[in-house]
């Protein structure tokens, strides 16, 4: 196992150092997670490494799930089935991932104990389905609705992109053309309109006042805008109660934050149902909901509603009255707590919000383009009225004599 010398940051910001073994980069990234540590930088004998993202992408663990179904489903040993899909694997990171899965086999561990020790790879439902397709004798069946699942994250994952994508370079246009206009236009009609001496109007005073304070700091705003679009994604990373809040404000923004809201309720109810289904306690269940719904406000939410339930609260009373969850989901676990399918009643909370979330995406899409249009547009006026206007009033004016 390699040992890695690392750099991570802590919730206050400060930069930690220090040596650990790991198996590979993401295993050192979930352990220093777990001890509230955000991986930086990661060095071991192979040379220097930035976790910038996973190497193992989501559409390789669908193809990874699927063969493992068909592999098991024709009967095919489990330590010969890995053995084949590592020598057909193209992804090198998760070749090595098979590989290891096999020599943890070999080595007495079970197919979930060896998942396990490749969290970078395996998050804790996969490995929670895993090991309940151990216990069951249902491992193909568990690797099939693993595909399914991951085919349904993967579609989360898009829908969340584009709901935070789209406002985003909306944003970033808006933002160059005003810097633009106020850094490089208006001071050229401004310039124009002090030659001619013309008596000028309070809006266009003002315009020229605001132009001429942006263009004095246009390497500064752009410096900070730069510094700002580098540093949230990182602050939105931070482990510890910062990253609570700012997920909590994530789904407070206008127009992003409903969609974002309703993925985290469809992830919610999607991973509850699926380990439910899948004979897994809802205490046990709720444990690795926390961790996989994605937004530690309503992971937050979840643990209050797991202290509940352990104390002897049911599941809908546990729920009922937080703000975090609408009182349509806490409806539809008081009917399946009632009616003993408690796995129907939240896969179709899931499909109700994952078609609402991808609906809202889609409106979102199809409204901004105008939006984006008329902003531009009034913009543009705003600026030709108070600077071009009062010039054509002068030609008008002169014209008339």
């Amino acid at each position: 196992m390699p040992r890695y010398k690392w750099t991570a940051l802590a919730a206050d910001g400060a930069r930690v150092s220090g040596q650990t073994a790991a198996t590979d980069a993401g295993a050192l990234a979930a352990q220093l997670e777990q001890s509230g540590l955000l991986l930086v930088k990661a060095r071991s004998q192979g040379g220097s490494l930035r976790l910038l993202r996973a190497r193992i992408r989501l559409l390789d663990l669908v193809n990874f799930s699927f063969q493992a179904t068909m592999m098991l489903r024709a009967g095919v040993p489990l330590m010969e089935a890995l053995h084949d899909m590592e020598s057909a694997e193209g992804n090198p990171a998760l070749r090595q991932v098979i590989s290891g899965l096999a020599e943890g086999l070999s080595s007495g561990k079970t197919l979930s104990q060896a998942m396990a020790d490749h969290p970078s790879a395996f998050d804790e439902v996969y490995i929670s389905l895993v090991r309940a397709g151990e216990s069951s004798g249902q491992l193909p069946e568990v690797f099939a609705k693993l595909t399914e699942t991951l085919k349904w994250q993967h579609e989360i994952a898009s829908q969340t992109r584009k709901a935070l994508i789209y406002p985003c370079a909306a944003l970033v246009i808006i933002t160059g053309v005003t810097l633009f206009l106020m850094s490089y236009l208006v001071p050229q009609v401004a310039s124009l309109l002090k030659v001619m001496r013309i008596e000028l109007p309070w809006q266009t005073v003002l315009m020229i006042k605001i132009s001429e304070v942006v263009e004095a700091h246009v390497g500064k705003i752009v410096a900070g805008l730069v510094l700002s679009a580098v540093l949230l994604p990182t602050l939105a990373r931070i482990p510890g109660p910062l990253r609570g809040v700012v997920d909590g404000l994530k789904l407070k923004l206008p127009v992003v934050g409903p969609v974002l809201r309703q993925i985290a309720l469809a992830r919610f109810a999607y991973v509850l149902a699926l380990l439910y289904a899948a004979g897994i306690t809802v205490v046990e269940a709720l444990k690795v909901v926390e961790i996989a719904v994605g937004n530690r406000a309503v992971a937050q939410a979840v643990a209050v509603a797991h202290g509940s339930i352990v104390q002897g609260r049911g599941l809908s009373a546990a729920f009922s009255g937080m703000t975090m969850f609408p009182p349509m989901v806490v409806s539809m676990l008081r009917v399946g707590e009632a009616t003993g399918s408690l796995d129907a009643a939240l896969e179709n909370v899931s499909y109700f919000y994952t078609r609402q979330a991808r609906e809202s995406v889609e409106n979102l899409q199809a409204t901004l383009q105008p939006v984006l249009t008329v902003v531009l547009g009034l913009m543009l006026g705003a600026v030709i009225f108070c600077t071009l206007g009062p010039l054509y009033d002068s030609v008008i004016t002169n014209a008339k004599f």
